[in-house]
Parts: structure tokens; sequence; C-alpha cells
């Protein structure tokens, strides 16, 4: 993001570490609430960081900026919250901890600007800029003066239609044939019945079968996240969208490659990851395809994602699978974001509650076994929408997890 907020440069550096941080592009223009001095509008800041030192240190260097007025500070998630009420700033500047307290209500309660900054920009970090609202995420002190030139630009939104970001499932598979590209593809397409935004985005690019599923054909040249690397130092959500495939069922795909190629140009984890995040920011829903392999693009997705959904079939080497994949959330990330889906994608002596048994959680949802999947892949096409048993199962998981807040996962792995 920080790129994306400004003019792109001719021959900038380009990495990994630059496209992760790219949240929400917003090209504002001239601040409308600021105080002119000396010729200047100078951009009213709030500056909340829970560390004493880091703050002392970024409200020293911004408040020597001719453009910038800190009006308040504050070290706690509750007092910030109050600072941001009563002083309606053009920005705020928050560090992750905070970022995580305040969580969505900051920004669109005032309409200030958030960015976060941090002394490393991991996943977590990101994943808090995100959920806080942020428009940009900097690491100081390295990136400070890039963040000064931004704030004096933003303009301050008013709160007459706010709008939250869009929710991100991942859905992730432990065992080749679970059925992951059958219920991301069809979660996608039960979204956008839904009347929702919603955009489908491969993040499996060693063993991506997209192209196949949604049949785009060999001689076909689709677009890919591939053609982002010449724009990643001022990624923007409009190049973001200018890249995806738009499906007849009523969502955009993001591909991780075309049909047939089997190699191509090396995208760096943290394009995807700021794709998704611009994509959210855009998007009611987010669904992101997640190879089976834990590697660097995988993690990030599972990182990012509001709920994780742990696909399994009902034999021995996908459910022990599962059951791997179960005890390593543990250690990399949030348990309870983690559900799990059964697809019986064909016929077994198994039953979901030996599913249960094995797994030691109880599956959010089933999807029934149905002939109609296999017959429908092989024309490469998704489900109409007047079918039963397997899209139905598929709509009412869509259903529980359409509205934050409202599909939550249990201490059991249920979605409630």
């Amino acid at each position: 993001m920080r790129r994306a907020l400004r003019e792109a440069e001719p021959g900038g550096a380009t990495g990994p570490a630059a496209s992760a941080a790219l949240l929400v592009a917003d090209r504002a223009g001239p601040p409308e609430d600021g105080r002119r001095t000396g010729g200047h509008v100078r951009a009213r800041v709030v500056i909340g960081i829970h560390d004493l030192p880091f703050h002392q240190e970024v409200q020293d260097f911004l408040g020597r900026h001719p453009e910038i007025e800190i009006a308040a500070s504050a070290t706690d998630a509750e007092r910030l919250a109050a600072s941001l009420r009563e002083v309606e700033p053009d920005a705020a500047i928050i560090c992750p901890v905070l970022g995580r307290a305040l969580g969505d209500r900051p920004g669109r309660e005032t309409g200030a600007a958030m960015f976060l900054v941090a002394e490393e920009l991991t996943v977590p970090v990101l994943r808090s800029a995100i959920e806080a609202g942020a428009q940009g995420a900097y690491r100081w002190p390295e990136e400070r003066g890039e963040l000064a030139s931004v704030i004096p630009r933003v303009r301050r939104s008013r709160p007459s239609s706010p709008r939250t970001r869009g929710r991100v499932v991942a859905v992730f598979g432990a065992c080749g044939g679970a059925g992951v590209t059958f219920l991301a593809t069809h979660l996608a397409a039960a979204f956008a019945d839904r009347g929702l935004r919603a955009v489908l985005v491969d993040m499996d690019p060693a063993y991506s079968g997209l192209s196949a599923v949604l049949g785009i054909g060999a001689d076909e040249e689709p677009r890919t996240i591939a053609d982002l690397l010449p724009v990643v130092e001022e990624l923007s959500p409009d190049h973001v969208d200018q890249a995806l495939l738009r499906h007849a069922r009523g969502f955009g795909v993001l591909l991780a490659s075309g049909p047939g190629e089997t190699a191509g140009p090396t995208v760096p984890p943290g394009l995807y990851s700021a794709s998704v995040a611009l994509l959210a920011g855009d998007h009611d829903a987010v669904v992101l395809h997640v190879g089976r392999a834990l590697e660097p693009v995988a993690r990030s997705a599972i990182g990012l994602a509001d709920r994780v959904l742990l696909v399994t079939g009902l034999d021995l080497l996908s459910l022990y699978g599962a059951r791997r994949a179960l005890a390593g959330s543990r250690a990399t990330a949030s348990p309870e974001r983690f559900v799990v889906v059964v697809n019986r994608c064909r016929r077994s002596e198994l039953t979901a509650t030996d599913a249960e048994r094995i797994l030691g959680v109880r599956p959010a949802s089933v999807l029934r076994c149905d002939p109609a999947v296999g017959r429908a892949q092989d024309r490469g096409e998704l489900l109409p929408a007047r079918s039963r048993r397997a899209w139905r199962d598929v709509k009412a998981l869509a259903e529980m997890l359409t509205v934050p807040g409202e599909a939550e996962a249990d201490g059991e792995g249920r979605v409630t």
C-alpha cells in the first residue's frame, strides 16, 4: 500500500517486502479539513502506539513535519478510540497491538485514514492492518519518510456510507482429491448468487486446476497474477481488478496460471498477499483456493483468512492428513479459525461420525455424494443453480459464512 499511495517512480526497486505491505490503495487528493500554516495544509493526526519508546519516536519524527499536526496520542485502545471520536483526525498512526484491539471500529466510525507502523512486516502484522481497516503498513524506521509524505495527501472520508472489508475464506485440503477445487469454485458461485461481490483467488501455483474446472480452453490466454508483476511497485485496486477473469456465474477469478502452463514467472508470496488485501477492500467475499502443500503462498493465505475450511474426504488417507493439518494449525494459526468440511465425493463405509472420532472435532458441514459433480467437471462447468445435493450443501455453507460474526467456529470445530 505504501507505494500504491504515491506516484510510480521509474526504475523503482521491486520485491516481496514492497508488495506485501500493499493493503488498500487510495490515491487521495489534498486534505479538506487540515489547518493552514505557512502556506501548507496540515493534516491532523492521532498516534496510537502501545510501546512507549516506539510511540515517542514516531511522535517526535512526525511532529517535526511542517504539514502534519499531532492532534492527540494514546497508548491504549480505549483512549485511542475516544481520541478518534473527539478529534476527528485526517489520519491515525497505529501499531499492531492497538490495531488488533480496535478491530474494525475506528476507521469506519470516524472516517480517518488508518496507517500501521511496525518494526517488522510479518503476515500477522499485515493481518492486523487489514482488520483495522488500514490503508497502508510501513516498516519503521526504514519507511518513515514514505509515511510522512503520504499523510499530508490524505483526504478525510465522511462516514456517510461506511463499508467493512470483505470476508476472506481459505479452502484448504491436506490431501489431493479431497474436493478443494470443487468447494472453492462453488462457494464463490454461491456467494455471487446471494448478491455479494465475490472473487476467487488461486493460491495454488504448483497444482492449479482452476482453468480446467472453470472451462478455460487450452487456446485461451487469460490474465493471471503474473500480469501484475510489472506494476508491483504501484499496485492498486484497479490493477488487480483488470487482472480478473469474469466468470459467467457472477464472480471474478484471479488465476495463478493459464491453461496448460507448467511453469511461469515466479510470483513472490507478497504479491498474493497484497492482491488478496486489495480485493478484500473492494469485495464482499474473497475465496482463496489453497494448495495442499504448506509452502509460503499457502501459509500466507491461511494467515490472511478470517475462516479456513479444511476439506477432507471420507477415506483414511484424507482423514489422517486432515488430522495432521489440524494439529499443525495449533502451532501456526488460531485453531478457532479452522472448521472442517467433509466431502462425500465418493461412496465410503466411513461416516461423518467416524470423521469426528478421528479428527477430534465435529464437521461444520457434510457435502453429499453427488454424481452430477463428476459430470459437470468433465464438461468444465459448475453445477447449475437448480442442482440438488452437493450444490444445496454448498449454498447452506455459504449462508453460514456470509455475515461476519454470525458464522463463528465453536471450540469443537462447528460453525455456529
